[in-house]
């Protein structure tokens, strides 16, 4: 029997425009640009409709229940961070099974990193907001460990208010500070003030100030950023004697490195690196050393020692090379202080796992290999000062992240803290494929499955490709109880990422961003072919960047997915870059104001290529009133293109959260969008259920 269709759009329906915009050489088309202006009354009273017409249609969703279940018993587990060390005060956040965030913690070691205290909460955003809606975005806790820097943010805006708050008293001391979204904070040795990045009002470029603590921002020195552009972002650390501050700035594809011998003077700085057509992390080192991690003529990355002690660029000598099969993703010098040789501990990422290995900092040389609890992925490497220890994050698709130890004098990795009981995921298995994209290239393949069991399967796909990402192995619930319902998780690999190191992303960039659409495609039609799917069983989602993929690979190829899903995508690529983030975007994907580039991106751009009478898939779009990363227009004008536009039965349906952004939420808000994600693909492709 033929089940009913979506409720009538009515009032969802919003009549179209002709709107036609000239852009250099191009004529665009904009027939949805009302529904940029999210305070005009009829945009407003368009998305209560949509929202209205969502929820009718969940409703009929018989699997959502189920799945917001089992979904809360894979995430009941305790999520720590690594620590961060003040003192001889290790500082950390929690997440306790059931609880809604993280809560920042300490507690005091011993000079040998055994625990000599209690654990205590320094702060819960729970106790500051009960809605849920407050997150505590950064932290960063002083060297003696008596402060800790601390931004929060509301509703989603990832615009943080930053704080200082007293780790004994736990009150909030000084005023607060505004315009610091995403900003790195490095302490002075006294713990009387912090370097840290804000955009001042006057000039809406970043700028680095001294702050310090008991004043007002308004008094804070500016010491370094004339002369930078607009769009730059700045990194900065201070070495061990607080002397010189190291300041990174990436504009581009291309890194300065300064130091600032007198980091108090505005502007007393040199350059000291540039790693052109290419990024660079710098870390500073003994002996007027600087360590660059670098994928400039290197792009599965390198280590190179920098002579930061004369003002002049250095192109410094590499210490640990490129390596053919694997890229190098991160390192930690472990400095016990004494006669002993310095390690330097670095991961590298090696078909999707990590390799951990511990090298002589003097020369280079391997020196061992740092045994894992399995063959997973590490993450948030870190060290204590004068200490050859690390901690790190390890997980695989069938485990949770836990925080390790690993004591390099001994050679032995143990876990830093019990991990506390969860339910563990019930028959399912993970494994890796490798397939061949339109162009020959081999692409690599993630698959969580139900276990010991033959297709074809439903089967939701996700990619991606942008920013040199690489798709990990990793838990995640929605993938889990996807396959334990009976259904196949297929994370695709493609161009656009960092898989394969900095060439794979370049592949997939700019005026090549076509090649990872395809790489898309043709995962798809691989599960086919592999028997592991079958027509009108696959579907497809992707989220930021991720869902500019999938909608592309939507409206390319609309007869290949029985249903898509895509969370704050960037869709009307013609104007991307005057919303959110865009700005700093031109990058990775071209820029409006350059007429090739334009025409690259309106070749692929979803919201330009919806084409009447088409039958497009099921389709949930999903944005967050919060996000100031991905304008929800996006969302908004391709949900009402493809509702005037779709020729099929199958509803396009808009989801839209209030008071959460782009970035972190409540665990409860988080897994009842996943809930809603899991019974919207259970309904739409065949033989979900």
């Amino acid at each position: 029997m033929r089940s009913p269709g979506p409720p009538p759009l009515d009032a969802a329906f919003i009549p179209r425009s002709e709107v036609v915009e000239r852009v250099g050489q191009h004529r665009v088309a904009d027939p949805y640009r009302l529904l940029e202006d999210f305070d005009d009354p009829r945009t407003r009273s368009w998305l209560a409709a949509q929202q209205d017409r969502f929820r009718l249609i969940r409703e009929q969703w018989r699997s959502r229940d189920a799945f917001r279940s089992r979904l809360g018993e894979l995430a009941s587990f305790e999520d720590c961070s690594v620590p961060l060390w003040g003192g001889s005060q290790a500082f950390y956040t929690c997440r306790d099974p059931g609880a809604q965030h993280p809560s920042l913690r300490t507690r005091r070691y011993t000079p040998r990193n055994m625990p000599a205290g209690e654990e205590r909460v320094l702060l819960d955003p729970m106790l500051i907001d009960s809605s849920g809606r407050t997150t505590l975005d950064a932290w960063s806790p002083s060297r003696a460990g008596r402060l800790v820097a601390c931004q929060l943010s509301a509703d989603g805006t990832e615009q943080p208010v930053l704080r200082i708050l007293d780790a004994q008293s736990l009150e909030f001391c000084g005023p607060p500070i505004y315009g610091c979204r995403f900003s790195p904070v490095a302490w002075a040795p006294d713990d009387s003030g912090f370097y840290y990045v804000r955009i001042a009002p006057e000039h809406e470029i970043p700028r680095v100030w001294f702050h310090k603590i008991g004043t007002e921002a308004e008094a804070d020195d500016e010491i370094f950023g004339s002369g930078i552009g607009d769009n730059s972002e700045i990194d900065i650390y201070l070495d061990a004697s607080g002397q010189r501050l190291i300041v990174m700035v990436d504009e581009s594809a291309e890194t300065e490195v300064w130091l600032l011998e007198n980091p108090r003077t505005a502007n007393s700085g040199y350059r000291i690196a540039a790693c052109q057509d290419g990024q660079c992390t710098a870390w500073p080192g003994g002996d007027g050393i600087l360590y660059l991690l670098t994928d400039a003529q290197a792009p599965r990355g390198r280590i190179v020692a920098v002579d930061a002690s004369s003002a002049r660029i250095d192109p410094g000598r590499t210490l640990i090379a490129q390596a053919p099969d694997a890229t190098l993703e991160s390192f930690k010098i472990l400095d016990a202080g004494t006669s002993r040789r310095t390690l330097i501990c670095v991961a590298w990422d090696q078909a999707g796992h990590t390799k951990l290995s511990c090298h002589d900092l003097t020369t280079g040389d391997w020196l061992f290999d740092v045994p894992l609890p399995a063959d997973g992925i590490v993450t948030d490497l870190s060290g204590r000062p004068d200490s050859r220890d690390a901690w790190f994050s390890y997980t695989d698709s069938l485990t949770p992240p836990s925080v390790y130890r690993f004591a390099a004098s001994t050679g032995t990795v143990t876990p830093w803290r019990p991990h506390q009981a969860t339910a563990r995921p019930r028959g399912v298995s993970a494994s890796e494929l490798k397939y061949a994209s339109y162009d020959g290239t081999s692409v690599r393949l993630l698959l969580t499955s139900p276990a010991g069991s033959a297709g074809p399967r439903p089967a939701i796909l996700h990619a991606y490709g942008a920013f040199g990402q690489s798709q990990r192995a990793d838990y995640y619930e929605l993938g889990l109880a996807w396959a334990e319902a009976g259904g196949v998780l297929a994370v695709a690999c493609v161009r656009g990422g960092g898989e394969e190191g900095e060439a794979w992303h370049e592949a997939g960039m700019l005026a090549g961003k076509q090649r990872g659409i395809d790489d898309l495609v043709a995962a798809a039609e691989y599960l086919i072919e592999a028997g592991i799917s079958a027509p009108g069983m696959i579907g497809v989602k992707g989220f930021s960047a991720g869902g500019l993929l999938a909608a592309a690979a939507m409206v390319q190829r609309p007869d290949l997915f029985a249903a898509v899903e895509c969370t704050s995508p960037l869709l009307d690529m013609a104007r991307y870059e005057l919303t959110g983030l865009g700005a700093h975007w031109t990058g990775e994907f071209g820029s409006r104001d350059d007429p090739d580039e334009l025409g690259w991106m309106l070749a692929y751009s979803p919201y330009h290529n919806v084409v009447d009478g088409e039958r497009y898939p099921a389709v949930l779009l999903a944005t967050f009133d919060g996000d100031t990363r991905v304008d929800p227009m996006h969302a908004r004008k391709m949900c009402a293109a493809l509702q005037h536009a779709t020729g099929s039965d199958r509803p396009v349906l808009l989801r839209t959260e209030p008071g959460v952004g782009h970035g972190d939420r409540s665990e409860s808000a988080r897994l009842d969008y996943f809930a809603d994600v899991l019974s919207f693909f259970a309904r739409y492709l065949a033989g979900a259920g």
